[in-house]
């Protein structure tokens, strides 16, 4: 068997490796290329200019405005009427070179000072229905940050938020660890999260979600806790504050509460045979009570506020404009949504979306991840009803439900999500990467899941091999030839471009580094570029040793 110290040092690997695909997809993607980007940033300015917390009738800071009309913007900026001039990277790589570099020269000498000034046009920031606890952590290295150049400030913004997502990942490990058991599986499985292209596109942003990762991470660690040793008081108390502090962090925790009455119902159940389930059921039920009390002490107020402020309880803009519309109006609008519409416009932003510009790979790789998610979903529920038909010792039921409670509350909540933009837009639709924040849940179903019909031997070295073809061909068949002007689009569709990319590799970089601080420069992004290649192929290699410790430990077991 392999030495503990052995594991941590690959463990170690994997977490270096995901803060080096983090850095990449940071300072390769354009400046508010990241989903949202120009309006989390423009609610740190607020901040950070001393002005509170922005409000409905908030608009960005006059520095975002220019840049705006200075900076290429990524497709789905363009579709959002914003004021003109208003320059798209396919209209920006077309443009006469003089013209160009008048741009990025306006861009150098935008002055940090307007940072504390509004904008002198409609330019409304719609992030102000975020909730507050990352902007209050964030704005400190802002204000820090207030003499630096936008440029600097938004990729040092990035840099900060992919280092605080990492800790998901021994996180992640750990969790694999307490529901798989294998070491070798828990090392695959942490590899798989590392090399997922989308979580990449999520985190490398200035945004939230790096926030929220980490504490529903940590959230799911004490859950579990709570069915292993539902006895423990500090498991209960610690699983309170992570998804209070979760509250705080984005409305989407809501969807936590129905999944954390269910645990404690499932744990009532499960005592019910059970030799003293009279004292059993009233500690769980004290327990699960001061975990609710200490949601409601750190993030009650706050909600009441918003409620009292919006008329919703989420404060989430199309909630918002719903909000007088019956619970009862809202059901009836049901039958009339296209839940398939809904369902793949999810799917497709979670398995792979490029950013902002919404870039889409070929039909071919979204059926080839479909299969395994859609096996694997049929598979959780293949091995819940083996193991309830022939329970286990050790059996893994338990977590299984943690996990899957909360993972089903979360697509409850997007299908609320797709009904209220319905009822608002008449869209059927919502936004697949926020489920990203349960993406340690989702691995762990998706193994678990797969494992009720196929030997574990290559299943996780097979899902990584996939994932990180997907990674590197959508960032260079993709992503970079858009940024840098090799491709464009052709109707909504922005086409391949692989052996555009590699055959102009010179030139890729250079544009790459155009619009982006002084110091990244040419050399710097090639650098990056290859600690990029080695911590993909890295990863790889510890999925690959991973699948031989599971081996070693299956003849051992």
């Amino acid at each position: 068997m392999r030495s503990p110290l052995t594991t941590k040092r690959l463990l170690l690997f994997l977490w270096v490796a995901f803060v080096m695909r983090g850095l990449w997809y940071s300072l390769a993607m354009p400046v508010w290329e990241g989903y949202d980007e120009p309006y989390h940033f423009a609610y740190l300015q607020q901040l950070a200019a001393g002005k509170g917390l922005p409000v409905g009738a908030a608009v960005v800071s006059l520095e975002v405005q220019h840049s705006l009309h200075l900076l290429p913007l990524a497709w789905e900026l363009h579709l959002q009427h914003l004021p003109p001039p208003l320059i798209t990277y396919d209209s920006f790589w077309r443009l006469p070179a003089t013209d160009r570099e008048l741009l990025i020269l306006g861009v150098r000498r935008l002055s940090p000072g307007e940072g504390n000034e509004p904008a002198t046009e409609w330019i409304p920031n719609y992030e102000f229905q975020q909730m507050p606890l990352y902007y209050w952590l964030f704005w400190i290295p802002m204000r820090l940050m207030g003499r630096a150049s936008l440029l600097t400030r938004v990729i040092a913004l990035r840099i900060l938020s992919v280092l605080l997502a990492s800790a998901a990942v021994p996180l992640a490990y750990k969790v694999v660890r307490q529901v798989l058991g294998e070491e070798g599986k828990a090392l695959g499985a942490t590899a798989l999260l590392v090399l997922l292209p989308e979580l990449m596109v999520d985190l490398a942003r200035v945004g939230n979600e790096s926030l929220a990762l980490v504490l529903m991470t940590i959230a799911l660690v004490y859950a579990l806790k709570t069915v292993e040793q539902p006895e423990r008081w500090s498991a209960w108390i610690a699983l309170g504050l992570a998804l209070g502090l979760g509250l705080l962090t984005k409305a989407y925790f809501l969807v936590t509460l129905p999944a954390l009455v269910l645990i404690a119902l499932y744990l009532i159940w499960t005592s019910l045979s059970t030799h003293g389930w009279k004292r059993q059921t009233i500690g769980v039920t004290l327990r699960s009570c001061a975990a609710v009390g200490i949601i409601l002490a750190v993030a009650g107020r706050w909600y009441w506020h918003v409620h009292l402020v919006t008329g919703s309880w989420s404060g989430q803009i199309d909630d918002v404009a719903v909000h007088s519309v019956s619970f009862a109006q809202k059901l009836a609008a049901i039958p009339q949504v296209n839940w398939k519409s809904g369902a793949i416009s999810v799917l497709l932003s979670h398995i792979w979306f490029g950013g902002w510009s919404f870039l889409r790979l070929p039909l071919a790789w979204y059926l080839l991840t479909a299969v395994p998610i859609a096996v694997a979903v049929a598979g959780v529920v293949v091995g819940w009803m083996r193991e309830r038909a022939a329970p286990k010792p050790d059996s893994k039921l338990p977590q299984i439900f943690v996990l899957g409670a909360f993972y089903v509350c979360f697509w409850v909540g997007l299908a609320y999500h797709v009904l209220i933009i319905f009822v608002n837009t008449g869209v059927s639709a919502s936004t697949g990467w926020y489920l990203y924040c349960l993406v340690v849940a989702e691995l762990v179903l998706l193994v678990w899941g797969l494992e009720a019909f196929f030997q574990t031997k290559f299943l996780l070295l097979a899902l990584c091999l996939e994932v990180a073809v997907m990674d590197l061909y959508g960032m260079h068949a993709l992503m970079l030839p858009y940024y840098v002007g090799l491709s464009a689009h052709m109707g909504k569709q922005v086409p391949t471009a692989l052996a555009s990319t590699l055959s102009h590799l010179p030139t890729v970089f250079p544009r790459l580094a155009i619009n982006k601080p002084d110091w990244l420069s040419t050399p710097v992004l090639v650098t990056l570029w290859f600690l990029y290649l080695a911590a993909t192929l890295g990863s790889l290699v510890i999925c690959a040793i991973s699948n031989g410790l599971s081996r070693s430990e299956n003849r051992i077991g």
